[in-house]
């Protein structure tokens, strides 16, 4: 297999997108293939002659668009990236990633610092975990931007807003349906259920330095509609059901619902509908643990909460 490369971008046509093709072609490494997926009936981004577009009438979700952009990537690409409308990654972001994985034979998938736009030298994320209560969160959100000399550092799982992964892997988490991700998700949390999903076959992940990426955050979502709180506490669900044991899940049971507490009280300080968006998801608990438990997906079902690194 050739080692080709592919980006997949999903958007509404936030206005962000011509600034995140722009950084894509001023990379040190050329990816082979951009494919974005425009869904909601926004009009084309700006012309970048090695993108190709799709253009979908109806919206979709995060999970959805990715799974359709997968579709268009060439069979004999050896790796992957998903990369947000508001990202706009350094010139040797992927360059670096790629190196990461074609130098570790036995890494997955891949992410660099994603650092906050709006205070570039903080954190926004550094991989995927799970917190005390079982809440998932971006490592080191916050701390200084700074990689230093640091190494590789396995992680978890790793972000879909800037992440690179090895095509063959992708493969082998592959849905009942085919698909990668599970379009029940929608937005938000869907690549926490795919790292649990990779976990499950004993893959691995990892937070690469000197790979940084610019997040803009806000720009692909509104943080104040009702959708946000909903996909926001309902996909921690679907990640968790989708992929624990029930025993594990039943165990774990106390502390989860604290921490459905916990994310209520942050969510209710960006959004007052996040209190009676609560009350709906636990009224629909039982159904989103029923289909989370009836979901196929390859390897054993986790007997507990994974947590990486500290």
């Amino acid at each position: 297999m050739s080692e080709r490369v592919a980006v997949v971008i999903p958007t509404l046509g936030a206005p962000s997108l011509n600034g995140c093709l722009a950084a894509l072609s001023h990379q040190n490494l050329r990816p082979d293939q951009i494919i974005v997926v425009l869904s909601g009936g926004a009009p084309p981004p700006e012309a970048f002659p090695e993108v190709t577009t799709v253009l979908i009438e109806h919206r979709l979700g995060f999970a959805a668009a990715v799974n359709r952009g997968l579709r268009e990537v060439s069979t004999d690409t050896e790796f992957i990236a998903l990369l947000n409308d508001d990202a706009k990654p350094s010139p040797q972001w992927l360059g670096t990633l790629v190196s990461a994985l074609k130098d570790h034979g036995d890494l997955t998938a891949v992410q660099g610092t994603v650092i906050d736009a709006e205070n570039p030298s903080r954190v926004d994320g550094r991989g995927l975990d799970f917190d005390d209560l079982g809440l998932p969160i971006q490592v080191e959100r916050g701390e200084s931007a700074d990689d230093g000399d640091r190494k590789i550092e396995d992680r978890l799982g790793v972000s879909a807003t800037a992440t690179l992964f090895r095509s063959t892997a992708l493969g082998t988490v592959k849905l009942k349906d085919g698909s990668l991700f599970d379009e029940n998700f929608d937005c938000y949390h869907e690549d926490t259920d795919l790292a649990l999903r990779l976990l499950r076959l004993g893959l691995r992940s990892a937070w690469v330095p000197g790979a940084p990426c610019l997040h803009l955050g806000s720009a692909s979502g509104n943080k104040r509609t009702w959708r946000h709180p909903w996909w926001i506490l309902s996909n921690r669900w679907r990640a968790l059901t989708g992929n624990l044991s029930p025993l594990a899940f039943a165990l774990n049971f106390p502390r989860l619902i604290r921490g459905e507490f916990r994310a209520i009280r942050t969510l209710t300080r960006q959004n007052k509908r996040a209190i009676p968006v609560a009350v709906l998801v636990l009224a629909f608990l039982p159904f989103i643990k029923v289909q989370g438990w009836l979901r196929t997906a390859p390897g054993p079902r986790l007997t507990r909460i994974p947590s990486g690194p500290r």
